[in-house]
């Protein structure tokens, strides 16, 4: 294969991966927390909405909507909260596991088992002795609620979707809307939904992106290679630059500064040990450039800085004021920026000569 057919190779690697950096997404209560994927805490939102003896307000809107992508609406019709007997979380059966959700009504009872990411692996005949023990005398429901159709689930127990749910919610969520009495919960359950379409669009993007780098691993692998391979290339070239305006030890760190790449140039035996020129580099492929200079005496650095700011630059101070920092917003393409680079070190190696 030749380079211009490698270079559209990769091309439309680079085109297809992009579509895989995900946007950045409206945060919620949920998300804050750093809890919002979690079966437990979704799980407890899910009882408090669908009990409607709760304060919350919503009545029967989250139960009758399970009820009605189950397809058993007409079998449950005493959903009020007079009829609830009983909304549980984790119930424990006698061999010690636990059952996500049981909602129990005058004549009926509901079982709903939680899965966000985790794989069907449950004792579901267990629950069910669990239920025909605890509640002979009522009519038992099954529902697994998840993400993705699950396959294979056995009956009685039927699958519904997250979708489908928070559609059937939104559908039925008209009457609850400007009920002055529940606004805050109004504004709970907008968010919890949010945070669950969220989670829906995750998974549904990490799947995709999954079977994208399964298929195209090696070519990835060698566009990280290409990648440092340019980062090595620069790093050269800018240690030439230096050496051009003065021959010296040239010491090179890479910093990862997501998504930039700054690499720290030291030249300690012109502007000491730890004094250092940056080179930023943009997602765009431009440069930026910065220089930080220590070993100022807090009482001298005002009128340090008065020589030590080059044209165009701005400064502040880091590491507790001791480290003065330097930096322009201009954004350069490479040869700009070797000019650009090669005025600083001389004006560098001007100041440090001067103190001597």
């Amino acid at each position: 294969m030749n380079k211009s057919n490698i270079f559209l190779e990769y091309k439309d690697i680079i085109e297809k991966a992009t579509r895989f950096k995900q946007a950045k997404r409206e945060k919620t209560v949920f998300s804050i927390g750093g809890r919002g994927h979690y079966e437990n805490p979704i799980s407890d939102v899910l009882a408090f909405f669908i009990d409607s003896r709760e304060e919350h307000g919503f009545g029967t809107l989250l139960l009758s909507s399970i009820i009605n992508l189950l397809n058993i609406s007409n079998e449950i019709t005493n959903l009020d909260a007079e009829f609830i007997e009983v909304v549980e979380r984790e119930a424990i059966t006698a061999n010690g596991n636990r059952i996500d959700l049981v909602i129990a009504g005058s004549d009926w009872v509901l079982v709903i088992e939680n899965k966000i990411y985790h794989y069907l692996n449950n004792p579901l005949n267990d629950y069910e002795s669990y239920i025909n023990t605890r509640y002979p005398d009522k009519t038992p429901y099954y529902a697994i609620l998840s993400i993705n159709e699950i396959y294979g689930v056995p009956a009685p127990w039927k699958n519904i979707l997250y979708h489908d749910l928070i559609f059937e919610v939104k559908k039925n969520a008209g009457p609850y809307m400007f009920n002055s009495t529940n606004g805050k919960w109004l504004f709970f359950l907008h968010d919890f939904l949010l945070n669950l379409e969220e989670v829906i669009g995750e998974y549904k993007v990490d799947q995709k992106m999954i079977d994208f780098v399964q298929e195209n691993y090696s070519k990835i692998l060698n566009l990280i290679e290409v990648r440092d391979n340019y980062i090595t290339s620069i790093k050269k070239q800018f240690t030439a630059v230096i050496n051009e305006v003065s021959v010296t030890e040239v010491i090179e760190k890479i910093h990862n500064w997501s998504p930039r790449v700054a690499i720290r140039f030291y030249c300690p035996d012109v502007w000491g040990k730890e004094t250092n020129l940056v080179l930023v580099l943009l997602p765009d492929g431009k440069f930026k450039i910065y220089y930080y200079v220590y070993g100022i005496e807090k009482s001298k650095q005002e009128f340090e800085n008065t020589k030590l700011l080059y044209r165009g630059y701005q400064d502040w101070k880091e590491g507790k004021e001791t480290i003065l920092c330097y930096k322009s917003e201009l954004t350069y393409d490479l040869n700009g920026a070797k000019e650009e680079f090669k005025l600083i070190v001389q004006h560098l190696n001007n100041y440090f000569k001067n103190l001597e």
